[in-house]
C-alpha cells in the first residue's frame, strides 16, 4: 500500500468519531512565476493547490496541468473525495488539510523565520543542513538556491537532480542541475550518505520508491516540505529520518513563517 493510501487511512481512523467540520470551503488553484536567488531567469513551470476547510487547509505544489474541474468538489466531504478518483496534488492538498486538523495540538510549539524572502530562505537552509556533517555526500532532489549555497558553504559533495525543465542544466554554485528522469535513482540513493527530498515527490509519484530505497540502503532521509506539510510528522513512521515543515503563508510571502522541524535519531 502506497504511503498517501495509508496515509488515507489514518484520517478515517482519526475522524471516524469526531465531529470535525471537514467540508471544503474553498479551492484555490494557480501558477507561480518566479525568480531564484544568483539566477536571472523566470520560471514558470509550477502551480499550486489550496484548499480551505472552515479550520485547516491543505497545500500542493505541482508540475501537471490544472484540473479545471475541481469546482464540483466544493461544499463536499473531504474523507468522501479521496474515495473518487481525482488529481494527486489535490489528492496530496486534501490529505494535508485533514492532517492541519489532526497535529493541531503539535503545531502550538512552532518555530519562526524572520526578516525578508531571501533572509528566510537562508535560514530554512541552515536548519536544514545542520543536520548533515561536513564533507559528506549528499543528493538533493529539488533544486533550491539557497540549499546549493549553504551545501558549498559547507563543503559537501551534492548532485542535484530535478524535474522542472527550466531547471535542468542550470550550474549554481558549482553544482549542475541534472534531470531527474534521466538518471538511475537506485544507484544515486546506494552512493550517497543522505537524501533531501521536497514534499512534491508525493505530486510526482516518486514518494514511495525513494522511500524505499533509502531504507534499504540506509541512507538518512531529510525531507522539506511546504506541499504535504501538514503531514510532514507522520512521515517518521514511515522511514523520514528529519522533516522540515514550513506553514502556510510560506517564506516567500510577506512576514515571519512558521516551521516545525521532526526528528528521530540517526
Amino acid at each position: 500500500m502506497s504511503i498517501l493510501a495509508e496515509l488515507t487511512n489514518e484520517t478515517k481512523k482519526y475522524f471516524q468519531c469526531k465531529k470535525s467540520d471537514l467540508r471544503i470551503d474553498n479551492i484555490i488553484l494557480g501558477r507561480t512565476s518566479y525568480t531564484m536567488k544568483d539566477s536571472n531567469a523566470i520560471f514558470t513551470d509550477m502551480n499550486f493547490c489550496l484548499v480551505l476547510f472552515e479550520n485547516s487547509y491543505g497545500f500542493s505544489y505541482f508540475q501537471s496541468k490544472e484540473d479545471n474541474n475541481l469546482d464540483s468538489f466544493v461544499n463536499k466531504n473531504a474523507l468522501e473525495i479521496l474515495d473518487q478518483d481525482i488529481p494527486t496534488y489535490f489528492r496530496v492538498a486534501l490529505i494535508d488539510a485533514l492532517f492541519c486538523e489532526i497535529n493541531k495540538k503539535r503545531f502550538q510549539n512552532t518555530s519562526i523565520f524572520t526578516g525578508g524572502l531571501r533572509r528566510k530562505a537562508t535560514q530554512r537552509a541552515k536548519v536544514l543542513f545542520d543536520q548533515i556533517p561536513e564533507n559528506t555526500k549528499v543528493l538533493l532532489l529539488g533544486a533550491v538556491a539557497e540549499f546549493l549555497e549553504e551545501a558549498k558553504d559547507k563543503k559537501l559533495n551534492l548532485k542535484v537532480l530535478d524535474l522542472e525543465n527550466q531547471k535542468i542544466g542550470l550550474s549554481m554554485h558549482t553544482a549542475s542541475i541534472e534531470n531527474g528522469k534521466d538518471i538511475d535513482i537506485e544507484k544515486e540513493i546506494k552512493n550517497t550518505d543522505y537524501v533531501i527530498a521536497t514534499g512534491m515527490i508525493f505530486v510526482s509519484g516518486t514518494a514511495d520508491r525513494i522511500f524505499n530505497l533509502t531504507k534499504k540502503y540506509k541512507k538518512p532521509l531529510i525531507l522539506f516540505m511546504e506541499t504535504g506539510s501538514n503531514f510532514g510528522p507522520q512521515l517518521l513512521d514511515y522511514g523520514a529520518s528529519i522533516v522540515l515543515s514550513e506553514f502556510f503563508p510560506y517564506y516567500d510571502f510577506y512576514g515571519d513563517t512558521k516551521y516545525i522541524l521532526s526528528s528521530k535519531e540517526l
